[in-house]
């Protein structure tokens, strides 16, 4: 009898092991790493997270995002023109203060923060920019929104790019609220607000079907973000990531149509590393075993951006390809100081951690400092990954 019902027993957890929905409390961040991380004082996280002599930019939030963006060509490089751009400033700002609030512990800040999502979800922000994506298996890009880089200079306006952009933003919010604000006051009827502003946008993520690096890895990111936050099964979605991730990172340390982007080669390979670390995050979090090349070609990866920063020649037989791009002529638009990037930035942390021996990882580590921007938020993703590894990195 007693065997039997340890078999039962025995039985009942295996079953709950796999119909467990949320494989860990965020999707982006193990549990282990974010205990680790709440267990470090709050001097230390408010150093290596960059917020000694902080002070929240509320003129720059106050500014709110707009009710559209429009403009954008398809290379980008028009941002001064496109209106409602300064969302994104807003947005980072925003994205920073919330961080701050956490590791600070400063309740009057993230209520600030809360009732401001909420007044942007009164007001209806960014609900007026063109919708370009339908989730739907097929036909998910809407006719007129296709076409981008019909002119080769990628000079053509790109209202995809709007809408992208656009989508970037309100999930990066998403993000914010799921890890920040969800169990804030839970009673608060501004909660309801927020969701039913968030709720449409979901309807213009596309399905993660193909994999690609950009747009947060080929939509994978939000969706698997939109799964955990509903309490659905997201193991499978996470596997076919990891599987696609390992087939664009290649075995000489390119990563497809990345490495190949003529003068923003440099650039677009490390957009692609930002993806590609979130993505060994998010298999560590699943609990989901890499390839067996995974990490060894991340880090030739990592070893080709570091050689191509310091020399633009190093990554020149593949930026010459020219995938989507301006020639490079031997010279990459790259900003030549670390501390200011922040978009795909938590990487440049997560290798500091996870590699702490690694010759990228001691570069890095030499040439940042605790003012680095992709300390207190990432562009994309908005949480403050970069905080959390940072600190971690060097406790």
């Amino acid at each position: 009898m007693k065997k039997l019902l340890a078999i039962i027993f025995l039985g009942l957890l295996i079953n709950t092991s796999l119909n467990a929905k949320q494989l860990s409390k965020s999707p982006f961040i193990p549990d282990n790493v974010q205990d680790e991380f709440n267990k470090l004082s709050t001097e230390h996280k408010i150093k290596f997270c960059g917020f000694e002599n902080y002070k929240t930019r509320k003129g720059i939030i106050n500014k709110d995002l707009a009710i559209r963006i429009l403009g954008y060509n398809s290379r980008m490089d028009n941002w001064k023109i496109v209106e409602g751009v300064h969302s994104r400033d807003v947005f980072k700002e925003y994205a920073d203060a919330v961080t701050y609030a956490s590791v600070s512990e400063n309740d009057q800040i993230k209520e600030f923060l809360f009732d401001k999502l909420y007044m942007w979800a009164k007001n209806k922000a960014l609900t007026k920019t063109k919708q370009c994506y339908r989730n739907t298996p097929k036909n998910s890009v809407v006719k007129d929104c296709e076409g981008e880089w019909s002119d080769p200079e990628g000079q053509d306006l790109a209202p995809i790019k709007d809408a992208t952009v656009t989508l970037e933003i309100i999930m990066g919010l998403n993000y914010i609220y799921n890890l920040n604000f969800v169990n804030y006051k839970i009673e608060d009827p501004r909660h309801k607000t927020i969701n039913k502003w968030f709720k449409p946008f979901y309807k213009q993520i596309k399905p993660a079907n193909k994999f690609y690096m950009g747009n947060s890895a080929g939509w994978y990111f939000p969706n698997i973000a939109l799964r955990h936050s509903d309490n659905k099964n997201y193991f499978g979605l996470v596997k076919k990531l990891i599987k696609g991730a390992d087939k664009w990172i290649l075995d000489d340390g390119s990563i497809r149509d990345r490495t190949t982007r003529g003068n923003r080669a440099l650039w677009y390979h490390h957009t692609g590393l930002g993806e590609a670390f979130v993505i060994l995050e998010i298999a560590k979090a699943a609990n989901i075993q890499l390839p067996k090349n995974y990490e060894k070609n991340l880090l030739k990866a990592a070893e080709l951006f570091q050689d191509s920063f310091v020399d633009n020649s190093k990554i020149e037989p593949w930026a010459t390809k020219g995938h989507n791009s301006q020639a490079s002529k031997g010279e990459q638009k790259f900003n030549k100081n670390l501390d200011g990037i922040s978009f795909n930035g938590p990487w440049l942390h997560i290798i500091q951690y996870r590699y702490p021996n690694h010759r990228t990882s001691k570069f890095l580590k030499s040439k940042m400092t605790n003012r680095a921007r992709s300390l207190k938020s990432d562009e994309v993703m908005g949480i403050g990954v970069g905080c959390i590894y940072n600190a971690l990195a060097n406790k």
